[in-house]
């Protein structure tokens, strides 16, 4: 199924699909589109090895207003659009298709598209969906209720009122892995309770990762301000489906600082 953004993509740039992924050609490279859970996918393969150059002109797309996981190999980039409440933008990913399309052209303008692998574009974008979403885990799930009491709720003023606004949406399934049991609050503290269901041995690096993507949620927006003045922790347990700690992370006022913070 394909959802209606990526049509638009697709009809935007004349491309095909098989019902599950987008593919085609846009100048000189060739184009791969999925969507995935929370994420959409893009790979877009040059005609030639990328060069140092092309890699570092790529990197703009990691950047505002895009900000997209940007994962160059020998011949081709991977962009990552994480989705947090709200679909990511149809427009931002033509925008980034557009872009690397035309940075590839520049780099090898005679040279045609490079040949077509169905099968095993199938086979690897399967992989980078699922490892990416296991593996990725945290910001996707943390994001998807967090946001509401970071940007809905501009009167909390207390860790408590923070735990009760996400508490209200659980438990919830967030997928065929992972839910979100309950939420509750300890002084300062946002405990977060979450259960992992299966895959356990794709997420040996997941609590750097997740910490990471969670603390770059709350300074997308500057709600980490707003929490450091109030010296919010957040404390996120993972357990599998018996109820055994898988991990736990803990994220401090002094990992989401602010910049402009003394």
């Amino acid at each position: 199924m394909l959802f209606p953004g990526i049509k638009k993509v697709r009809d935007k740039f004349n491309l095909s699909d098989d019902g599950q992924f987008v593919f085609g050609t846009v100048k000189n490279s060739r184009i791969r589109l999925c969507d995935g859970r929370n994420c959409k996918i893009l790979t877009v393969s040059a005609p030639a090895e990328i060069s140092d150059q092309t890699r570092e002109a790529l990197q703009k797309f990691a950047q505002k207003p895009y900000k997209a996981r940007v994962q160059v190999d020998t011949q081709s980039v991977t962009f990552t659009f994480v989705e947090i409440l709200w679909p990511y933008s149809w427009e931002k990913i033509c925008q980034v298709l557009e872009g690397a399309a035309q940075v590839f052209f520049d780099a090898n303008p005679a040279l045609p598209a490079p040949e077509a692998e169905p099968e095993e574009a199938a086979k690897e974008s399967r992989a980078v969906n699922v490892n990416f979403y296991l593996r990725l885990a945290g910001i996707a799930i943390v994001a998807a209720f967090l946001p509401l009491a970071l940007k809905e709720w501009k009167s909390i003023k207390t860790a408590e009122t923070c735990a009760k606004s996400i508490a209200a949406q659980c438990p919830a399934q967030i997928d065929e892995w992972t839910s979100l049991d309950s939420a509750a609050s300890s002084w300062h503290k946002v405990v977060l309770n979450y259960t992992i269901k299966g895959h356990e041995e794709l997420l040996d690096d997941a609590p750097q990762i997740i910490k990471e993507n969670f603390i770059e949620s709350l300074k997308s927006d500057g709600s980490n301000e707003y929490y450091y003045e109030r010296t919010v922790w957040f404390i996120l347990n993972y357990n599998d489906v018996d109820g055994n700690e898988l991990f736990q992370i803990k994220i401090v006022p002094i990992d989401y600082k602010p910049e402009n913070a003394k």
